[in-house]
């Protein structure tokens, strides 16, 4: 997916304020660039801005204990120590954690990013994220990187941010880095550079890309590549300054990316159990069908074939119980089997549960009071440990207690 890289200048005021923007592919090669308002840049595709190293300023500050959510009201004022502004004109973003114990903060000031991300939704540029230029640059090891033009710039000095230098001269070094190079080596020895890579900006021309010649700069100067904002990585730890009150919005299809793998193997398996499910059931079906098959031919085996079968298990049990009684011998489905099987189940209940008994085809319909619905429950369970059947009517509150139908048949029986 293309990348539209929009670039803040310091000079940048509102919408109609023109913007240096570049087109970008996956590879990072640009496609297209310009200056331009916003309302005319390229839309479509992930909006990411930079923003000047002379609107954002670095500090490092130790935090109060508690959530990031607390932050947001904490960071303003803990950022008024550096920052000129009153503190409901600032903008605090927390950032990498330094070895010390304290974290950088971002900052920057708040009616400025309102501007931009009102003149972002204005234009339809789905502005997710917004990083400061000062943190693009990569830093090794004991180097710093200095982006000079001849006149102005920034340095990078790794987790610890930066800052936008002044103007210097042939033979001086801007004032702030000689100064933040003294409280380096004054406050943290081990953190000082030893060597500060300087690299000009695409646009310099390459006649005027000359290293200066600072004299009194206690570390070596040398050259690096050009510097070119349009390709260069953004780190995973760039502080985003769309933070906060000025959080996007939460967007699924920006999330698809990361989730799309795991969605792709959860649809696998769903997949896999939806058609081991249904050959499961075709398979049953098969062998229900192959069963019935054979129930029916075993019945017209054993009875002829003038029957007309609906349901042969149950018409088979009906064929055998007369057959039984013709020989003088009970079946399972006769009062006294019945009543036989019930009868321990009912013998344990309290002195007048049972309220009265019918019997017909092969039915014994039981009517019992009892003190809770609950009970009933635990009857049934016991009468079919018994090998019975059993069918629960309504339970009804009646009086002190709760009244119920149950139908016993036996247990082969449907």
């Amino acid at each position: 997916m293309n990348t539209l890289r929009i670039y803040f200048s310091g000079q940048w005021r509102d919408s109609a304020s023109p913007c240096p923007w570049a087109l970008c592919d996956e590879t990072g090669a640009v496609l297209q660039s310009g200056n331009d308002p916003l309302a005319a840049l390229p839309k479509g595709g992930e909006c990411i801005a930079l923003a000047a190293p002379d609107r954002v300023l670095c500090a490092a500050a130790r935090l109060p204990p508690g959530s990031r959510r607390r932050w947001q009201t904490v960071l303003p004022f803990v950022a008024e120590e550096h920052a000129l502004g009153d503190p409901e004109d600032n903008h605090a973003v927390p950032g990498p954690a330094l070895a010390d114990g304290r974290t950088l903060l971002a900052i920057v000031d708040k009616a400025w990013l309102g501007r931009i991300v009102g003149a972002c939704r204005a234009a339809k540029l789905p502005l997710r994220r917004l990083v400061p230029e000062t943190f693009l640059p990569p830093c090794t090891p004991e180097t710093w990187v200095l982006v000079w033009d001849g006149s102005s710039g920034f340095l990078h000095v790794g987790s610890a941010g930066g800052l936008a230098l002044d103007s210097s001269s042939a033979r001086e070094p801007p004032l702030g880095l000689r100064l933040h190079l003294d409280a380096a080596r004054k406050n943290s020895p081990s953190s000082a550079p030893r060597k500060i890579e300087l690299r000009f900006p695409q646009q310099v021309p390459e006649a005027q890309r000359v290293l200066p010649q600072w004299d009194d700069l206690p570390v070596t100067l040398a050259a690096g590549l050009a510097w070119d904002w349009r390709r260069a990585p953004i780190p995973a730890d760039a502080p985003n300054l769309l933070w906060g009150e000025f959080a996007p919005r939460f967007r699924i299809g920006e999330q698809w990316p990361k989730w799309r793998p795991l969605a792709l193997i959860l649809l696998a398996a769903c997949s896999v159990e939806v058609v081991g499910a249904n050959a499961e059931w075709a398979l049953l079906a098969g062998e229900r069908k192959a069963l019935a098959r054979e129930m029916e031919r075993s019945f017209r085996a054993s009875f002829g074939d003038a029957a007309t079968l609906v349901n042969p298990p149950l018409q088979m049990r009906r064929n055998l119980a007369g057959l039984r009684h013709a020989a003088g011998v009970p079946d399972d489905g006769d009062f006294l089997p019945l009543l036989d099987a019930a009868a321990l189940p009912l013998a344990a209940l309290p002195a007048g549960s049972v309220r009265a008994l019918h019997y017909d085809a092969g039915r014994l319909d039981v009517d019992i009071m009892l003190a809770r619905n609950e009970d009933f429950r635990g009857l049934q369970q016991r009468l079919l440990d018994r090998g019975l059947g059993v069918r629960s009517g309504d339970i009804r509150a009646a009086g002190s207690g709760a009244q119920a139908r149950l139908t016993l048949f036996a247990g082969s029986e449907r």
